[in-house]
């Protein structure tokens, strides 16, 4: 998959995103949480396949919501382009 712009999911009452970057294998991971007045908590750089990137932010979000007592999805959906 060619991915030119990036990919969007929702996961529980969070927002992730993976924005493609000029780099090989370059993107920048986000997790979203649109309650708060400053929505993003988490924003990291990352060098890996796309799948790979997933899965880490996934976990990332998945202990965030942990850490506020949330409970996390079983799965999520992404949309990319």
């Amino acid at each position: 998959m060619t991915l030119q712009n990036g990919c969007r999911a929702e996961y529980g009452t969070l927002e992730l995103r993976i924005q493609a970057t000029d780099r090989l294998n370059g993107f920048t991971v986000y997790v979203e949480d649109p309650r708060l007045e400053t929505p993003r908590v988490y924003e990291q750089p990352v060098q890996s396949t796309l799948e790979s990137a997933k899965d880490d932010l996934v976990l990332k979000a998945r202990e965030y919501l942990d850490s506020h007592g949330e409970s996390a999805p079983d799965d999520v959906q992404w949309r990319c382009s």
